[in-house]
């Protein structure tokens, strides 16, 4: 159990001025809440800004347990601690040993918060969990008991409507159930424990409901911070660099993304420039027979509808990506280009393939555009386990030099149209290489751990992460030393360097 400090209701109060709720009641009129209620607008405010972010509280007649004690410990572990809370015995302190007693002078929450200093929480209980009395010792009474619990903003527990009746968000009972427990006045000695053990079951309940909204697969923070289902991200396996180049492009400041990621990340931005591409004045650049060119025939074929299609083809049909690209609705003319083999000094002319296209709008939309990608690698063991970096395209395993419309490719895909349908995928990579020296600084290794990245599309955002790369809290740590280790690096170049080559 890893707690740096328990939450502090009293001092998060006095720092943002939050104010008490105190009715019951939501509403005051049919058309207006109640000042003092849960919905209240002069607790929480009229902007929407407001009733989503400003938080209010209220005030308990008892010190119950901080809801993160009660559940995680007390609940498990609290043995006789926790039978004299929900007043189940009574108990005398000997010694400072709580000791159970018929006729014992204390019983109940409320006498427990008076004795706690007084009680030896390592001999009282019996439990194995070092850590569990750690934070019973150590941490001030203030904070190990409250009086006061926090209601979240109005926007976060909205009341709903369902066949016409009016339908209470769970948080909104839960906060009710409390406020009506403070109307009970009219009690007797011999049923105050029960309705103060109600006070505490409230308060656990609230951090049960709070903390399965926040976590999990589905909680708030997945769903809205790179989660699975959010547009325009990506998942990949980490894997090393491959140091098969004099030139490598991968560094601690550009990272390997395969194609089908980058248009993942990017697909927007990458449509509108394959949409360039199968443009009337672009196929004539690159057709090496412009007669044979019909705009009206290439607008109808590469239409948006199209080209999208294709972009998702690419992505989700690995098998299709040596697909040739034809002038006509028939597929009798292919689309021609003609480049040279920087290597082999020759020149070369063939049919204009879907990862032709999908590359070099990549490379136009992504790497030219100096664009960046968030990166993020799960659990995050602190702020170095998330990064900004540019890109290098990944796409097939081997790659060549080429000159083709008058720019140089260094990382050009080699087709092959000789290959299989089957074995297409095979040719492409699919995971994601950052450089060796960042692995220890995000915690991870090459045995399959996972990230996820969002791509930056905007001018300012691409800016202001270029920033945050370069900036000194990313790059150095406190005592001044480099975040990047460079063992792993060593190791993967002295491997690349006496490789052995296949005969």
């Amino acid at each position: 159990m890893k707690i740096q400090e328990l939450y502090d209701i009293d001092r998060d109060i006095k720092t943002n001025g939050l104010k008490e709720v105190t009715s019951q009641q939501i509403y005051r009129t049919a058309n207006m809440f109640n000042p003092q209620g849960l919905f209240s607008e002069e607790i929480f405010g009229q902007t929407n800004d407001e009733r989503s972010y400003r938080c209010a509280y209220i005030k308990l007649p008892i010190h119950v347990f901080n809801p993160h004690i009660a559940k995680n410990i007390i609940q498990r572990s609290g043995g006789v601690i926790k039978k004299l809370a929900y007043g189940d015995v009574r108990c005398n302190l000997v010694n400072g040993v709580l000791v159970i007693d018929p006729n014992g002078k204390y019983c109940g929450l409320k006498d427990l918060y008076d004795i706690w200093d007084d009680i030896d929480i390592r001999k009282t209980l019996n439990t194995r969990s070092k850590d569990a009395l750690d934070v019973l010792v150590k941490s001030p009474k203030r904070l190990l008991f409250n009086d006061k619990v926090l209601v979240l903003p109005p926007n976060m527990r909205q009341i709903g409507m369902r066949n016409g009746k009016t339908v209470k968000n769970e948080l909104n009972t839960l906060y009710l159930s409390i406020l009506g427990l403070k109307s009970v006045t009219a009690h007797t000695t011999a049923t105050v424990n029960q309705i103060y053990n109600k006070f505490q079951d409230a308060v656990i309940n609230i951090f049960i409901f709070v903390n399965n909204y926040v976590g999990g697969k589905n909680g708030f923070f997945q769903k809205n911070l790179l989660a699975k289902n959010t547009m325009y991200t990506a998942r990949n396996v980490i894997s090393a660099p491959r140091y098969n180049s004099e030139n490598p492009k991968i560094g601690i400041f550009r990272t390997g993304y395969p194609l089908h990621t980058c248009c993942s990340l990017f697909k927007p931005l990458v449509v509108f420039k394959m949409k360039e591409f199968f443009s009337f004045s672009n196929i004539q650049q690159i057709h090496s027979e412009p007669g044979e060119i019909n705009s009206a025939m290439l607008a109808n074929v590469y239409d948006s509808r199209m080209i999208e299609d294709l972009c998702e083809i690419y992505m989700k049909n690995p098998g299709s990506r040596f697909r040739i690209m034809y002038l006509d609705d028939k597929n009798e003319k292919p689309i021609k280009m003609t480049y040279l083999d920087v290597k082999k000094n020759q020149t070369i002319t063939r049919p204009v393939t879907l990862t032709d296209v999908v590359y070099l709008a990549c490379k136009s939309a992504i790497v030219d555009a100096d664009r960046h990608v968030y990166t993020v690698r799960y659990p995050i063991g602190d702020y170095m386990g998330a990064f900004f970096t540019k890109v290098h395209i990944l796409s097939t395993n081997n790659t060549c030099e080429i000159n083709f419309n008058g720019e140089v490719y260094d990382t050009y895909p080699v087709i092959d149209l000789n290959v299989s349908h089957s074995r297409v995928a095979t040719s492409f990579a699919d995971t994601l290489t950052p450089s060796n020296s960042r692995l220890k600084a995000i915690g991870g290794d090459y045995d399959g751990d996972t990230v996820k990245s969002v791509g930056i599309w905007s001018d300012e955002a691409n800016q202001k992460a270029e920033e945050l790369m370069l900036s000194k809290i990313y790059n150095i740590k406190p005592d001044c030393t480099t975040i990047y280790s460079i063992d792993i690096e060593c190791l993967g170049g002295l491997y690349a360097l006496t490789k052995g080559k296949k005969g």
